[in-house]
């Protein structure tokens, strides 16, 4: 494949995950417009072509004219590399199970969501998992999944007498906000949820993990809705993944909201959160996993969303605290997770000894 220079680096390109063809990589050309050059590309790329530029910044022309960049989902087909060696980064995305990709010794660097083999499900006591026994047999899958990438992994790396350079990157905002922020005073709505109950192709005898937590964030917030006229509430569901991300208005609410109840997803993260925090809104999550990037997370974090109602009336009775943490959620973001904080991460990866 050759050479196609993009964004100052020797070549980038992009995996279509939509084709069972390991080969199937593109050029990327428009790293600020990837929506416009690959119609079908998953949102989160936005936000990688964004890094990629800070990331360009950040080594300079010259070094940064050194480097192959590639940019790929780890779903049902395991991508074949175009090129391996030490010029090469791959951005590693979408994998919810926390595997090692069979390229991570080939090349320089993988920067990849989801990497700590860390519970999948579970988190805190029993009693806060939301049915124990389909969470230990969801967590069992999970970890079973994983066995064989963490095995091929430790093998390589006792024969090459190193680990795989990997850094964990925060899961991208789909939906980024865009347009100027709402001033946190004058939002509509108190607090809002709009996001999917189940996962696309999922078995439905066992109820995961995800579908359990939000179905009680929703009957909360409809209890909500239903009984505190005095608080501005607004709820919408989907069927979907997609559906949730790309109805209109979903970046809207998210920029007239004050407070983002962020229910975990297909594993214990969600993109709502980076999304909601981006925007400015203040995050209402369940325990957080240990992440570098959730170091100083000013989320408000809840063992259960029967919670939620004392909750908001705490934090809605102190509006100067409020905004406060409206300031600081910013900040984190800023700080942790945007563009550029996620581009210096990477490149201190790339230069720490291995």
């Amino acid at each position: 494949m050759t050479d196609a220079p993009s964004g100052g680096f020797r070549s980038v390109h992009i995996y279509d995950f939509n084709r069972d063809d390991p080969h199937a990589w593109f050029p990327w050309h428009d790293l600020a417009q990837p929506v416009d050059e690959f119609p079908w590309i998953p949102r989160d790329a936005v936000y990688i072509g964004r890094c990629l530029q800070e990331f360009a910044r950040l080594l300079g022309s010259a070094r940064a004219a050194r480097y192959r960049i590639l940019v790929t989902w780890y779903w049902r087909v395991d991508p074949l590399l175009p090129h391996v060696g030490d010029d090469v980064i791959v951005f590693c995305l979408g994998d919810e199970l926390a595997r090692t990709p069979p390229y991570a010794h080939d090349v320089a660097l993988v920067a990849k969501t989801g990497v700590t083999r860390r519970p999948f499900v579970t988190v805190g006591p029993p009693a806060t998992w939301g049915g124990v026994v389909p969470s230990l047999m969801q967590e069992s899958r999970a970890q079973l999944l994983r066995v064989p990438t963490a095995a091929r992994s430790f093998s390589r790396s006792v024969r090459r007498g190193h680990r795989a350079r990997i850094v964990e990157i925060p899961l991208a905002p789909w939906s980024s906000p865009e347009g100027p922020m709402v001033p946190f005073d004058d939002r509509r709505y108190d607090v809002s949820f709009a996001g999917s109950m189940t996962n696309e192709g999922e078995r439905r005898w066992i109820l995961p993990q995800k579908t359990r937590s939000r179905r009680q964030l929703v009957d909360v917030m409809e209890g909500l809705k239903r009984d505190r006229p005095d608080i501005a509430v607004d709820v919408r569901t989907f069927d979907s993944f997609h559906q949730a991300k790309l109805a209109e208005g979903y970046r809207e609410l998210m920029m007239q909201t004050r407070l983002m109840p962020c229910p975990r997803g297909g594993f214990r993260e969600t993109y709502r959160h980076f999304e909601a925090a981006a925007a400015g809104c203040v995050p209402i999550t369940e325990i957080l996993p240990r992440r570098a990037y959730y170091e100083g997370c000013p989320a408000v974090q809840l063992r259960s969303w029967s919670q939620l109602p004392s909750t908001i009336d705490a934090l809605l009775a102190d509006r100067a605290s409020l905004r406060h943490r409206h300031e600081a959620t910013l900040a984190w973001w800023e700080n942790q997770c945007s563009p550029r904080a996620t581009a210096a991460r990477i490149a201190a990866g790339l230069d720490a000894p291995v």
